[in-house]
């Protein structure tokens, strides 16, 4: 019986969705697109990524945490490779380690704007 199949994956993918954070949901919803993309053998659709910072003010109180997944959407053109992820781990480790969130978020920034300036350079 296939509809009980299909209404169990149905079930299945909403319980998960519903664990999901906002910008998790954001990349589970591109994968589907290219999914039904090539299984329409239409080519995967990139949207543009942008050139500059997207202003994303930093907030009077913030997490490390949240600090760092403010920036990762303030500098969207930054790819999270292992050098990135590597870094940004290493730095949220001082919160773990005593250091304030605001030093932790500091160093965050200015290893983003960094990473910033080297894709810059890369790109010519």
């Amino acid at each position: 019986m296939l509809t009980g199949a299909v209404d169990q994956d149905r079930k299945r993918l909403l319980a998960l969705w519903r664990q999901l954070g906002e910008e998790e949901r954001r990349s589970l919803l591109r994968f589907a697109q290219c999914l039904a993309n090539e299984s329409r053998g239409e080519e995967a659709q990139e949207s543009p990524v942008p050139e500059l910072p997207l202003a994303m003010p930093r907030p009077a109180v913030e997490t490390a945490v949240a600090g760092l997944k403010r920036l990762k959407k303030t500098y969207p053109m930054i790819e999270a490779d292992e050098r990135v992820l590597g870094e940004a781990s290493r730095i949220l480790m001082q919160k773990v380690l005593g250091a304030a969130d605001a030093e932790v978020i500091d160093q965050l920034e200015a290893f983003f704007a960094q990473r910033y300036q080297a894709w810059r350079e890369e790109r010519g």
